[in-house]
């Protein structure tokens, strides 16, 4: 039996108001206790690859990664395995929709297969270059950010962005931000495409976010945190304080 466990990152393993170490040692111990029993195990999250990568390198390596909201999927050698991608038009149309009625606070990400790009001048959280247009962006295009200030701005953001090209897109909340990524991609659909690639024969998430929710569904065996929101928790199979606990608990499954 290959047992697979995909694992959001930010809120779930890493916590940006927490101090080092980038992921808390009884998470580590508990990931590396379920590899070494045969497991795969790897994250899932609404990042690109590069953003992710440079925090983890020399930190801890993963078997899979399913990128952008399930747009982009990459080995444990970051070679990637499937990727959807959208057109160019679309990102710039949606983004000129929005970008004027962003706050300075907020700012947006361009994804492109592996890497990402901040456009504006607003501060970020990570060390990303800073571009003017898409046109400075090369392709192909597999998702886009928007950071709000508030989760009912991001609510407000994600369902007009459906509404308006539910057709070729897909918008997902993730508290205060929203990913753009192509039509029918989502963290359950990349956690389907991975199962699939490894022939893994039962399956777990964890997330913490709305975001997560597809992953949960998708997941043989769903979990969450305790202090999640209402909505997630309902989508779980089991609650937990710690990202460790689900793990130690999937590994007592059969």
């Amino acid at each position: 039996m290959t047992k697979l466990f995909a694992s959001d990152f930010d809120g779930t393993l890493h916590f940006w108001d927490r101090p080092d170490p980038l992921i808390a040692p009884h998470d580590m111990d508990a990931i590396a206790a379920f590899r070494k029993a045969g497991g795969l195990f790897g994250v899932c999250t609404g990042r690109a690859l590069k953003s992710l990568t440079a925090q983890t390198q020399g930190h801890l390596d993963f078997d899979f990664y399913i990128t952008i909201s399930g747009a982009a999927l990459f080995d444990t050698n970051c070679q990637l395995i499937w990727q959807r991608t959208l057109p160019k038009d679309v990102l710039c149309e949606i983004y000129e929709r929005y970008a004027a009625q962003l706050a300075p606070q907020e700012f947006q990400v361009v994804v492109a297969a592996d890497d990402y790009w901040v456009l504006g001048d607003t501060q970020t959280s990570f060390p990303i270059a800073r571009l003017e247009s898409f046109d400075e962006v090369p392709g192909p295009y597999s998702g886009f950010s928007i950071e709000t200030v508030t989760e009912e701005a991001a609510s407000a953001y994600a369902a007009d962005i459906n509404e308006r090209y539910g057709d070729v897109v897909a918008a997902h909340q993730n508290l205060n931000s929203v990913d753009v990524v192509p039509a029918g991609c989502t963290k359950g659909s990349g956690l389907a495409h991975i199962v699939e690639h490894y022939g893994a024969s039962l399956s777990a998430g964890i997330g913490d976010s709305y975001n997560d929710l597809p992953l949960l569904e998708a997941a043989d065996v769903a979990y969450t945190f305790n202090r999640a929101a209402q909505d997630v928790r309902t989508e779980a199979d089991v609650l937990v304080d710690h990202a460790s606990e689900a793990i130690y608990d999937f590994m007592e499954r059969a």
